[in-house]
């Protein structure tokens, strides 16, 4: 069988396929399931900035009328590290129940909470942590630059805030990620993970009111990944492409790795197959690469991504040219 062997945030895993952060992973039960079932690595289920404000509304709502500032500084000290507790005790107990790399993730929006526990968490023990990066811009005033700098300066906090490898989950929607990226990668991101799939948004018309769309990707919610990690491949200094968003089998899997992922996410398939799915998505990648006359991973890496095409400036476009006018 061909060897599936690779780095996630420059860390070796004995296979690329990596639990994406959400309910699957968001106590030891499931952890456990994943890591039985053969993932690479585990990303945890993202703390929120939602729960961190929780619990510090919570602690100041007690103060009496008129209190001082360094008791409301101090109630505000006692909600931010109630909200944690709970997820510092899962990495604690992740790392003690598996022996594949523990993932941390946080979702902020805005606010000191991307910094607040990038050194706990590191002291919880995980061994690496995602920036799960997601706001959508409602002020008309705010320019693509000024949001951009907003998501780099995250970035360049938290890397000096802690020692621990750092992923960033984006979403798809970027002006343009080929000037993007390597600003990250410049701040500290060790690894990019391509793409976020953000709740989508739904109307119920008889209920004459908003509701939750579909959350789970589906078999063709690749491509746009496939193309942004073909273009990003051989750009960004020692930092990894990481693929999420719709990697639903072994064939898709191994079509982001030829463009340039050194590892793919999952989550809808697990929720669907179960957490089974985890190992047989890994063994099918590797009967593939047999199949394939390919004896590893590495041998795939890339070989389809922009760098490596005969003409590097009409990647872009030439699947577009191709499936409108038949030339090639």
């Amino acid at each position: 069988m061909a060897d599936l062997g690779t780095t996630y945030l420059g860390i070796r895993i004995a296979n690329p396929v990596v639990v994406a952060a959400s309910g699957l992973v968001s106590n030891i039960n499931g952890v456990e399931k994943a890591a039985r079932a053969g993932a690479g690595a585990i990303t945890l289920k993202s703390l929120f900035e939602e729960q961190i404000e929780a619990e510090v509304a919570a602690a100041e709502s007690s103060l009496p009328p008129g209190a001082n500032s360094e008791a409301a500084e101090y109630l505000r000290g006692m909600g931010l590290h109630a909200g944690a507790n709970d997820y510092l005790a899962l990495i604690r107990g992740a790392k003690q129940a598996v022996g594949v790399p523990v993932v941390a993730s946080v979702n902020c929006a805005a606010g000191p909470w991307w910094t607040e526990f990038a050194n706990q968490i590191e002291s919880a023990g995980a061994d690496a942590l995602e920036l799960n990066i997601g706001f959508v811009p409602l002020d008309g005033s705010e320019s693509a630059e000024k949001i951009e700098d907003r998501v780099v300066s995250i970035v360049r906090d938290v890397r000096a805030a802690t020692r621990l490898p750092l992923a960033v989950k984006l979403g798809p929607d970027w002006t343009n990620l080929n000037h993007l990226a390597p600003r990250l990668v410049e701040a500290g991101a060790r690894a990019l993970v391509l793409f976020n799939r953000f709740y989508r948004l739904d109307v119920d018309l008889d209920a004459m009111k908003l509701k939750a769309g579909p959350t789970r990707a589906g078999a063709e919610d690749y491509h746009e990944t496939l193309r942004w990690i073909g273009m990003l491949d051989g750009r960004l200094r020692d930092a990894e492409l990481v693929a999420g968003n719709g990697v639903r089998d072994a064939e898709t899997a191994l079509r982001l790795v030829a463009s340039g992922a050194s590892a793919v996410q999952v989550c809808s398939l697990v929720y669907e197959k179960g957490y089974d799915a985890i190992g047989g998505l890994a063994r099918a990648m590797s009967a593939r690469l047999d199949a394939l006359g390919l004896k590893d991973l590495r041998s795939l890496r890339g070989r389809l991504s922009r760098r490596m095409s005969e003409k590097p400036e009409a990647w872009g476009r030439a699947q577009y040219v191709q499936a409108l006018t038949g030339i090639s």
